[in-house]
Parts: C-alpha cells; structure tokens; sequence
C-alpha cells in the first residue's frame, strides 16, 4: 500500500508541476489589468513577462524528462509500469487525453469558455492536454531517431 500512494504522490507531484504554468498565464493575466504608474513596476512587469514566458515553456518539457527519468527507476516500479505501458498503448494514450481534459475543465478561465471547442484549445494551450501531447510528440520523435540510427 505504501509503495502503490508513493507512486501515486510522484505522479500527482509532476503533472501539478507540469499544469503550473496555466497559472503563471492567469497572473500574467491580471498583471495586464493592474495600472503601471511608474517605473519600478514597468520594469517588473516587463520581467515577470520573461519569466512567465519561461515557466510557460518550461512547463511543457517537464513530462518528457520527468517520465524519462522514472521509466527506468527502480524505486518508483508502477509509474515505470504505466509508463512503458502508455509508450506502447493508443488507446491508453487517449484514455490520459481525456482524462487531462476533464480535470482542467472545471479549472477553465471564464472568458475562454465558449464551449467544448474553446475548451479544448484552452485545456491544449494551458493545460495538461498540451503536456501530454508534447510528450507523446517528443515519444514519437524518439522512436523515429531511434529507427533511423539502426538503419
């Protein structure tokens, strides 16, 4: 039992890291709103911008490493599991996809909420859709260099 939460706990740990970005958005957001009367807080908001950016980014590399690392870990065996798993499956694949998908909804921003389209394009661009499909790019990717050095 204690192996099995430890597991879960590392996988929850990743993707709310992974999902953090869409928050850095929403300050970003807000930042916009908020008057910049002097200097100071001109040059801030102009560097919080590149670090949001960053974070923004970053986020989307966090699951390619995170899940590279842990494939082959010994100490964390049923995320390895899961993750040779979700390399080999389409479907499992799409099983995550959705599941990604719904646990951003209730987390959507209001003024992107025109329905299950606009949805998605915000669960893509800042939620944990997009990680996911990052990641199974940067799979895809792998195996094709992985081909193409054995031939």
């Amino acid at each position: 039992m204690r192996d099995i939460l430890k597991n879960i706990i590392c996988l929850l740990i990743i993707n709310i890291i992974a999902s953090i970005g869409s928050f850095a958005i929403i300050l970003l957001v807000i930042a916009m709103f908020e008057p910049s009367d002097n200097i100071i807080s001109k040059i801030f908001y102009d560097f919080s911008f590149q670090i949001i950016f960053l974070i923004v980014i970053g986020r989307l590399l966090i699951l390619p490493f995170a899940y590279k690392k842990l494939e082959n870990s010994a100490n964390y065996k049923l995320v390895s599991k899961f993750i040779h798993k979700l390399k080999q499956s389409n479907y499992l694949k799409l099983i995550v996809l959705v599941i990604a998908y719904f646990i951003f909804w209730p987390l959507g921003c209001p003024w992107f909420s025109s329905g299950f389209y606009g949805q998605l394009i915000q669960s893509v661009l800042l939620g944990l859709v997009g990680n996911y499909l990052v990641l199974y790019i940067y799979w895809y990717i792998e195996d094709k260099i992985k081909d193409r050095k054995e031939n």
